[in-house]
């Protein structure tokens, strides 16, 4: 194993691959996956890019979608339906 990478943490290796500090084969091996696709799925589901890599561009209908289904909390409380659902008497 590359001695730089000797007690750094998944975040750490993630990140310094992302940057360009240490090659594939390094990061392959402190993460023990035997192909590059698996690293690729490894910094994707991580939130991170491969160098050179670029994101992949995203719809503006699913932007959209994306927002109200996860729109601040505040903004669900004032809504409509806040109220349907919570009898009292």
């Amino acid at each position: 194993m590359n001695e730089d990478l000797k007690g750094c943490s998944l975040a750490d290796v993630l990140a310094r691959l992302e940057k360009g500090k240490i090659g594939h084969r390094a990061a392959m091996e402190w993460l023990d996956v035997e192909s590059y696709d698996a690293l690729v799925e490894i910094m994707h589901a991580n939130g991170r890019l491969m160098p050179g890599h670029q994101p992949m561009r995203v719809a503006r209908e699913t932007r959209a979608l994306v927002r109200r289904i996860f729109r601040p909390a505040a903004a669900l409380e004032s809504g409509p339906m806040r109220d349907q659902g919570t009898a009292r008497g």
